[in-house]
């Protein structure tokens, strides 16, 4: 919630060649860890740094979460479903004063093997019931779903949908407040919300495509990211949220905790 969201979306802007072919996603591979931290100035994990953070976990799971509801091919490097926190800060140059190897503290091991950094050798660390893990999980169960809603995650064009909040005209809002996107296939949109703020909860107005959801219609919660552990296993099946005329426009009232997510579309079972 530091950075304006245009800075990271307007990597997909039709109007330039890079934008164009992340658009198409078929030969984009979205990365959020790696080993070699290629795209950072340091090797650290995304959520290097978090112990103070109190959504942490959440804020972890909504990054990727994004990769896994944007056009492109999501990768998911081990470790960032448990949200391990590795970063080349643990290491001790009293012990060892050359600034090498740096890469050992992002490899953490996971599943107590001999080898891992700052005491993870021997250590077992997967586990499916981690706030982090069920979260990506229920996320990306629904991009693999095979019908229209999956396929418009996997193969759907992408747009960045404006907001309202506070009653103010409808944009593209700021740092620190909700952000939305949709990605649409055919007559399926599947809408996507994530409150950028990440200690305080945030509410909107969201645009949606008036000619597939007019108002006095409705649309389903497929994910929310505050559900009890159990619903995100087993999503509920009748949570929806009204479509209104707010401002002229055909909208959704959204409002999430801090770093909290929302997935929404119309109920559809249909296949393409």
């Amino acid at each position: 919630g530091l950075t304006h969201p245009q800075d990271f979306f307007g990597l997909y802007d039709e109007t330039t060649i890079a934008g164009s072919y992340r658009q198409l996603g078929t030969y984009h591979v979205a990365v959020l860890d790696d080993h070699d931290m290629s795209s950072r100035p340091r090797k650290e994990r995304f959520a290097a740094h978090g112990d103070s953070l109190p959504h942490r976990y959440e804020q972890v799971a909504h990054a990727v979460g994004m990769m896994l509801t944007m056009p492109g091919v999501p990768s998911i490097y081990y470790g960032t479903e448990q949200a391990l926190d590795g970063g080349e800060d643990y290491h001790d140059y009293g012990i060892e004063p050359d600034h090498a190897f740096i890469d050992r503290y992002i490899r953490e091991c996971m599943f107590g093997g001999q080898f891992g950094a700052f005491g993870t050798e021997g250590c077992h660390f997967f586990n499916p019931t981690h706030p982090t893990y069920l979260r990506i999980a229920a996320i990306a169960r629904i991009r693999n779903r095979p019908d229209s809603i999956g396929k418009a995650l996997r193969r759907g064009h992408h747009y960045l949908r404006q907001t309202s909040y506070c009653d103010r005209p409808f944009s593209i809002p700021p740092a620190g407040e909700l952000i939305a996107w949709a990605q649409i296939l055919y007559t399926t949109e599947v809408l996507m919300v994530l409150n950028t703020q990440g200690v305080e909860p945030r509410g909107a107005f969201v645009t949606v495509d008036r000619s597939l959801h007019p108002a006095g219609s409705t649309l389903t919660l497929l994910y929310r990211s505050d559900w009890s552990d159990d619903q995100l296993r087993q999503p509920p099946q009748a949570e929806t949220l009204p479509v209104q005329d707010y401002q002229g426009r055909a909208a959704v009232r959204v409002d999430l905790p801090p770093a909290g997510m929302v997935i929404l579309s119309q109920c559809s079972n249909s296949m393409f």
